[in-house]
């Protein structure tokens, strides 16, 4: 038996004829749709709802978008809290060690200057004991002044002040303290008065000073100016 092939037939569709069946068919479609909204209220409010639809997811992607701005931002905030958190921690723990630092150096620089004060008046009893004059020295307090030296037998009073590092300013201020003590206790300077001073360095002007206005001036090594001990 033998097949016969068939040819196949050419219809031979006219493209332009099948773009305004299109058009057609889309103006029939959007009359039908535009007919519809007007005159079935049940299809007009579904695509109402649908529009509505769109409009809420929308709304719901750029929520999400602003949500997930707003979580990055607050993820940077606590970072900078963080950080501020630790830069306060340091800077508490700095101003401690600094406390501390600060009390250890106030309580050498008190120990330095009991022990100064010490000396001082165990040198000046020395060297008044060399010359024959025994008087116990310690701290005149008062209210209105206060003296590192003091002491007086009745017939000599001797009266100065420390100095780790001796300037032409403490000389002075030395003179304006005696002054005070002349004013409210003039009984304290019974006899004659030696004035000194005890100073670990003297500058060159101090110790000029110290010169001019008879101040008995010493260090631990030697007096840079001598008293006029002799008593009336």
């Amino acid at each position: 038996m033998k097949l016969k092939i068939m040819t196949p037939i050419n219809i031979g569709l006219n493209p332009q004829l099948l773009g305004e069946e299109k058009r057609g068919m889309e103006a029939e479609l959007r009359s039908r749709i535009l007919k519809l909204l007007k005159e079935d209220e049940e299809f007009r409010y579904t695509v109402a709802g649908l529009i509505g639809l769109e409009d809420i997811r929308r709304g719901q992607v750029e929520l999400r978008e602003a949500i997930a701005k707003l979580e990055e931002s607050h993820r940077r905030l606590e970072e900078s809290v963080a950080n501020l958190n630790d830069a306060v921690a340091r800077l508490a723990e700095e101003q401690r060690r600094v406390s501390r630092t600060l009390r250890s150096v106030t309580r050498y620089i008190e120990e330095v200057s009991i022990t100064l004060e010490e000396e001082a008046r165990s040198m000046i009893e020395l060297r008044l004991r060399q010359r024959g004059i025994q008087i116990k020295l310690g701290a005149l307090i008062r209210p209105y002044v206060e003296l590192d030296i003091y002491g007086s037998d009745g017939n000599l009073t001797v009266v100065g002040e420390t100095k780790t590092r001796l300037a032409s300013r403490h000389v002075r201020e030395l003179e304006r303290k005696i002054d005070m003590v002349k004013r409210n206790e003039p009984g304290l300077l019974r006899g004659k008065t030696i004035k000194t001073i005890y100073a670990m360095w003297a500058h060159p002007e101090a110790v000029e000073e110290c010169k001019a206005r008879e101040i008995w001036l010493n260090t631990p090594n030697k007096e840079l100016t001598r008293p006029n001990i002799q008593t009336q």
